[in-house]
């Protein structure tokens, strides 16, 4: 039979303790039991949690969330979560508050709102007090743009490095400005360094620094650096090459090359020495890239380029027949001399 209480009639009887609830079943020391605007509850003559007078949840030391009778979290006494009940002296003590752990494939997802423009998933570092408040609620961020498809890092509340959807690195700009996989843009001073590599005391070597590779993973060059001095390599290697003839016509070729002065339209106070891309093009090809006055879709221009260290071929195979020539007059006139 059901018993029914109505109007201002209740039910009032002892506290009871954690070995004797108040509200037991036929397990004795298992139930509920109440305390000063409290409420306990108790199995095995143990408080395993209370809702004190503010409707706050307290657990005892260490708190294990089971899942179909299987721990899966842990919540210890200085408040650190962990999955599948972690030891947590096994983690970096910097980076235990909250421990997602797994024996495979382990990560966490932030599922946001609809991929729009201003959808974001976010992660922010803010710099806080240690008591839940924040003195500054953001320092620090990787935040992922869904309706763009880019994902942005951020330090001293500021965006520095953007990884777009097209996979392109971008620091200090949020576009690109042409068509590297990976763009810095910034002022660099004459002191300051754009990449920098330093080398360990220890490092007595030449070492390559930066590797150029071909698509099936041959090396074509690489940026080395050894004890007090930097290399520039590109492959020259007898085994790879074919077709090797002597270049016989050093001095005919070198006459028509024009070496100019000249400076450029951005830096009108600078004279340099060089040469016009394009008039070199036909002379020593491999050392211009692209075309005269050649345009991309927008009409703007593409500019061609020079590696003038392949000029260097050419300037030795005509050096070499101008000394062979001066080295025939020197025996001629030695001749002539002694006659």
């Amino acid at each position: 039979m059901a018993l029914n209480i109505n109007g201002t009639t209740g039910i009032s009887g002892v506290d009871g303790s954690a070995s004797a609830p108040a509200l037991q079943g036929t397990d004795s020391n298992t139930g509920i039991n109440f305390g000063s605007d409290t409420v306990n509850i108790n199995t095995g003559g143990t408080t395993r949690a209370t809702i004190d007078s503010s409707g706050a949840l307290d657990v005892p030391t260490t708190f294990p969330i089971k899942v179909n009778g299987s721990e899966k979290f842990k919540i210890d006494s200085s408040g650190r979560i962990g999955q599948y009940a972690p030891n947590f002296s096994n983690f970096n003590a910097n980076a235990d508050d909250f421990i997602i752990n797994g024996s495979g494939d382990t990560g966490i997802t932030i599922n946001s709102g609809a991929a729009t423009s201003t959808s974001e998933g976010n992660l922010v570092f803010a710099e806080g007090n240690g008591t839940g408040g924040s003195s500054d609620a953001y320092r620090g961020a990787i935040k992922y743009k869904h309706g763009d498809d880019y994902m942005a890092f951020h330090t001293d509340v500021s965006e520095r490095m953007r990884i777009n959807s097209g996979g392109r690195v971008l620091v200090g700009t949020t576009s690109p400005v042409a068509n590297g996989v990976f763009e810095v843009v910034g002022n660099i001073g004459f002191n300051d360094c754009l990449v920098g590599y330093r080398r360990t005391n220890d490092d007595t070597s030449n070492r390559a620094f930066t590797r150029f590779q071909s698509s099936n993973g041959t090396q074509i060059g690489f940026i080395g650096m050894g004890a007090s001095s930097v290399s520039y390599n590109t492959s020259s290697d007898y085994r790879i090459k074919e077709n090797v003839v002597a270049i016989s016509d050093g001095i005919t070729r070198l006459k028509t090359l024009k070496p100019s002065r000249f400076n450029f339209l951005s830096d009108t106070s600078t004279t340099l020495d060089g040469f016009l891309a394009h008039e070199v093009s036909s002379i020593v090809p491999e050392a211009i890239t692209g075309e005269k006055d050649a345009v991309d879709s927008d009409d703007k221009p593409i500019y061609q380029g020079i590696d003038q260290s392949k000029l260097v071929p050419l300037l030795t195979a005509a050096l070499q027949e101008a000394i062979a020539k001066i080295e025939v007059l020197e025996t001629k006139v030695a001749a002539l001399e002694a006659g």
